[in-house]
């Protein structure tokens, strides 16, 4: 039986998640990566989450329902650019199958939290959620 961590994450949140990368095959991804709450379901113990990268953040490699955060790496909990993908998203068990404490973030409130969405990126983000494909 999977492990829940609580409590949920909040919209805005950064997390560390192994996030599929088939959606059809329900698996956690076998490479943990960012990962940024839109929402959560306490309900279902579950987290709706976009897809991070580090790769292809640079200019004209960001493209519709994308936004790469990189400035404000420090509230964001992140040590270099990263680009969330809003047409990539998921809903998932906010459990130890999908989730994992970052390295580095072993005292980060609460686990397993990275940081959150700097406010200097909150209009970059839903500009990014209407351009959506």
């Amino acid at each position: 039986m999977a492990i829940n961590f609580n409590p949920l994450p909040a919209a805005g949140d950064i997390v560390w998640c192994h996030f599929p990368q088939h959606e059809e095959l329900g698996q956690p991804g076998p490479k943990p990566r960012p990962g940024l709450i839109l929402n959560a379901f306490p309900a279902l113990q579950a987290v709706l989450i976009a897809y991070g990268t580090s790769q292809k953040t640079g200019p004209g490699q960001v493209y519709p329902g994308e936004f790469v955060i990189d400035e404000q790496l420090d509230t964001a909990g992140l040590c270099r650019p990263i680009k969330f993908d809003l047409n990539k998203i998921e809903k998932l068990p906010f459990t130890a199958d999908w989730f994992q404490i970052a390295p580095g973030f072993e005292k980060k409130r609460p686990l397993p939290k990275m940081g959150v969405l700097p406010p200097a990126f909150v209009s970059v983000m839903r500009s990014a959620w209407q351009n959506r494909t």
